[in-house]
């Protein structure tokens, strides 16, 4: 288990280590930046955590934001149970920003999604709309027409999330996300999920600055491509980060940069034993986000 003295020794290290990226290897930035986003936690990062376990792990790496998946807050929840979700949050000092990803492949599913996240009091609903041909998940230009209209109706935003090159028909990249929605109803936007954009040959940094406009979630992760697709402790992974959160900071991006480490074990195996993983992105993340803002 990690303690509060190691997870701070790493965002020291990782402050530091940005910092000098930033003075040896960058050009210089202008000075008085500032980051305007939040650095939060992907639910499906904890999918093998009880609410309670999630929270407290929360407290010890010092976050406070959660975009709430439906295994911690099942959508059937009545509103009592949602209030009592929420006072829980409180208790741990982090806010539930959003909801998803929720997979949307009817109308009603649509519909009861942004229910949900009505009763919760949530603004951002992450989504992946779609349609089924030949028992496929496809994205869907009729499915996000229907949910711009919910965005109308309810006042909530919609974040595409973007699913990388194996499910090249679901929304593979930023782009195709952007562009399913680029005509709709402002509040249709995306989640852009950076790994998944690199895994597709995208740079997630240029993707931040052409859509930015339409961005109102983030997943961040690093990862490496070889021999197998995986994620690993940001500071080892493929992706150029530091240029991601350069391009957030000059683009004015205002909304949430969540976590999504997917290497948490497997069901059955010791939980919490990537713990310290985990830790070494948060600081590493955080330590980025101080040297941004020159």
């Amino acid at each position: 288990m990690i303690d509060r003295r190691s997870f701070f020794g790493l965002g020291a290290l990782a402050a530091f280590a940005a910092g000098c990226n930033t003075v040896t290897s960058r050009s210089c930035r202008a000075a008085g930046r500032k980051v305007q986003f939040k650095f939060g936690m992907a639910g499906f990062s904890c999918h093998l955590m009880t609410v309670d376990e999630t929270l407290a792990f929360m407290k010890k790496l010092d976050m406070h934001y959660l975009c709430i998946k439906d295994f911690h807050l099942p959508m059937k929840s009545t509103q009592a149970e949602i209030d009592a979700f929420k006072r829980k949050c409180a208790d741990f000092d982090v806010t539930g920003y959003g909801v998803g990803p929720i997979y949307m492949g009817s109308d009603d599913e649509c519909k009861r999604a942004f229910d949900y996240a009505k009763a919760i009091g949530v603004k951002t609903v992450v989504a992946v709309p779609f349609e089924k041909k030949e028992k496929k998940r496809m994205h869907s230009r009729a499915r996000c027409e229907f949910l711009s209209g919910l965005c109308a109706k309810y006042d909530l935003r919609v974040a595409i999330h973007n699913h990388g090159p194996d499910i090249p028909d679901c929304y593979p990249t930023g782009e195709s996300s952007f562009n399913m929605v680029k005509d709709l109803d402002p509040r249709m936007g995306l989640c852009l999920d950076i790994g998944h954009d690199y895994r597709a040959k995208a740079n997630p940094a240029d993707s931040v600055r052409r859509f930015h406009t339409r961005l109102f979630d983030m997943h961040v992760k690093n990862i490496l491509l070889k021999p197998k697709y995986h994620a690993v402790p940001m500071p080892r992974g493929e992706m150029d980060l530091w240029e991601v959160v350069n391009a957030l900071v000059d683009v004015g991006y205002a909304g949430c940069c969540s976590l999504e480490y997917e290497s948490f074990p497997r069901k059955g195996s010791k939980p919490g034993i990537k713990e310290m993983d985990v830790a070494e992105c948060v600081g590493y993340f955080k330590g980025l986000m101080k040297a941004a803002e020159g």
